[in-house]
């Protein structure tokens, strides 16, 4: 698959999951889920907005660069060092309904995730740093939306960590 097919098939991803943020963002009524959906939403548009704009460079030969390619998510292991803060700022009322919307979400952060790694393995020279870059990106979204769901599904995990230690019982 040529750069452009792969990144026409890479805005369709996208567009889903920023659409299901947006919607998140209309159906949660508290202001940290809302803050959230619309920093994810925003993510994702910022990729369909990097993915139009080099699919009109390549089709004019020209070059594009990973370097233009940027988050405003912290990496894992920055969130994994702020789990406890993070998980004493979400409000007991936020979990409702947005385990659904974090469950489709997840599932589509993975699939999104999965595309980018198979595209990234079989694509070569600046395409491939440009679609590792997106694999490592949307890692941090599937991260994100995993520790979400963890917490609102409370199921004795956190982040797939065990919340308590089987063996002193619960």
């Amino acid at each position: 698959m040529d750069s452009i097919s792969i990144f026409t098939t890479a805005i369709e991803f996208e567009k889903k999951i920023r659409d299901l943020y947006m919607t998140a963002v209309s159906i949660i009524d508290d202001d940290r889920g809302k803050a959230i959906f619309t920093t994810l939403a925003n993510e994702e548009q910022s990729h369909i907005d990097f993915l139009e704009y080099s699919i009109e460079v390549l089709k004019s030969n020209g070059k594009i660069s990973h370097e233009q390619l940027k988050t405003a998510l912290p990496d894992t292991d920055t969130i994994q060092k702020n789990i406890a803060d993070m998980k004493s700022q979400i409000p007991e009322h936020m979990l409702g309904d947005i385990k659904k919307v974090l469950s489709t979400a997840l599932q589509l952060e993975v699939d999104t995730t999965e595309y980018y790694q198979q595209a990234c393995n079989a694509a070569q020279g600046d395409i491939r740093s440009i679609l590792g870059k997106f694999v490592e990106i949307e890692q941090r979204h599937t991260d994100i939306v995993r520790y979400e769901l963890d917490y609102a599904s409370n199921n004795g995990f956190w982040f797939d960590l065990p919340e308590k230690d089987m063996e002193e019982g619960w």
